[in-house]
């Protein structure tokens, strides 16, 4: 038997004008006749972290039942039908170190990655010295040769927050990612930057100007390599090449519109550009980048915050006209606690969708999210009275098959959640003796 199957590279780039496209797992990267878990198709570990601001509720959020078939509580709701993929953790606690020294807000999600949040010399906070974080561990072990070592997004910077930075620099609201212990890695708020970092070729920013301006779709700078491409590939990877590119042409054509309004109102009030101005787009833009960034092996680490730590947006999309941070100060009132728990709803409705899109897009023999991991949580619970106590800690995704979904696991009283983070960086194969305040390692 002769096999013909023309094998392609994984790493197969697809290039044009100022720009070059990964491309999604096909099967002609697998080389015929060669097993899947010794080629390009066996599964890459991936992993993400997505943070939500101003703590949940508990009530709301921690199942009232344990192990397997636990009761989905009202926030968490949006992801039951995905329940073989979820593991929710209780009763763990959140380091307190910050808002002891002053971060009330800031420690919260300072810590979320490391456990340590911010550190001082000679009690000085006034500098940027953290612990380098969990992310960055996986990204030692997973990011092989992707070409973005970890992506670091979110929806807003210091702007919105009510007050001034608790006394710290403010890059610390902005980030939960250090490369080290002395190099933040600061969210990118505009999608239409995280769009250029992911499909630009280097360029001089008059040069990415420029194209901008033509507004040259990166498809049709590629359009001819694609279809010699298209020529060399079965009907199955066809389908998915072009599913793919559909998706990114789509992103793009939004963010060309989002960035074409965003000007015009820059012009006229001073607002920013490239930065949808309605947050449900900025969110479902957010995320469609990292699923593409997963999907075409871009990256395999990304952290997401939501939103950081005291922040002023208001939720009307929801029914919430009032500030984030004002409502998470409930007051123990029915209806606070109704628009409070709306709005990390709304907050796990939109990763549901994530979700949803990962466990649809294929993978080797499986899907995006059998090859994931996802960390959803909080650096709090009830944000009344900013509690570090059972925060939220929920983890989606099989991780290559290293973890097994359907469980609500009941950690020790006020277990830190720096346990959590090195039974994470055991799954996902980092090496990491211990993070922040870890008194051991969580079996998850």
């Amino acid at each position: 038997m002769f096999i013909k199957k023309k094998h392609l590279d994984r790493r197969t780039l697809l290039r044009g004008v100022g720009t070059a496209l990964a491309l999604p797992l096909l099967d002609a990267m697998v080389p015929a006749a060669t097993a899947q878990s010794a080629t390009a198709a066996a599964a890459r570990l991936r992993f993400g972290a997505i943070y939500v601001p101003n703590g949940i509720y508990p009530d709301h959020w921690h199942p009232t039942t344990t192990g397997r078939g636990f009761d989905f509580n009202r926030v968490m709701k949006p992801v039951e039908a995905y329940r073989e993929y979820v593991t929710t953790i209780s009763r763990l606690k959140s380091p307190e170190g910050a808002q002891d020294m002053g971060g009330i807000h800031m420690g919260a999600s300072a810590a979320f990655l490391n456990g340590a949040g911010p550190l001082s010399e000679n009690g000085n906070f006034n500098q940027l010295r953290s612990k380098k974080s969990l992310d960055q561990y996986i990204a030692d072990a997973i990011a092989g040769d992707t070409p973005i070592r970890s992506l670091e997004v979110g929806t807003e910077d210091m702007g919105t927050a009510a007050g001034a930075c608790d006394n710290y620099p403010c890059i610390f609201f902005n980030t939960m990612a250090w490369f080290d212990d002395e190099s933040p890695l600061p969210v990118a708020v505009s999608p239409q930057l995280t769009f250029e970092r992911m499909f630009g070729d280097p360029g001089t920013a008059e040069q990415r100007l420029r194209r901008l301006e033509t507004k040259q779709s990166m498809l049709d700078s590629i359009l001819d390599e694609s279809r010699r491409l298209e020529r060399m590939l079965g009907a199955s990877d066809s389908a998915l090449l072009d599913e793919y590119l559909t998706n990114v042409r789509r992103i793009e054509d939004q963010i060309q519109k989002l960035s074409t309004r965003s000007a015009i109102i820059a012009e006229t009030e001073g607002g920013p550009v490239g930065i949808p101005e309605d947050f449900d787009t900025h969110m479902t833009l957010t995320y469609d980048l990292i699923h593409l960034a997963f999907q075409g092996d871009m990256t395999r680490v990304f952290s997401f915050m939501t939103g950081h730590e005291a922040t002023g947006r208001s939720y009307a999309h929801v029914g919430v006209n009032e500030p984030h941070h004002n409502v998470s100060h409930h007051q123990n009132t029915e209806e606070s606690l109704d628009k409070y728990s709306r709005i990390t709803t709304y907050q796990m409705q939109k990763f549901a969708e994530f979700v949803a899109k990962m466990k649809d897009t294929p993978d080797g023999d499986g899907s995006l999210l059998d090859s994931s991991l996802l960390y959803f949580g909080a650096g709090m619970s009830n944000g009344l009275v900013h509690d570090r106590h059972n925060v939220p800690a929920m983890l989606v995704g099989r991780a290559g098959g290293r973890l097994a979904g359907n469980r609500h696991i009941q950690a020790s009283e006020d277990e830190p959640t720096s346990n959590l983070l090195l039974g994470i960086a055991d799954i996902m194969g980092a090496e990491l003796e211990t993070i922040g305040i870890a008194t051991g390692r969580l079996t998850i």
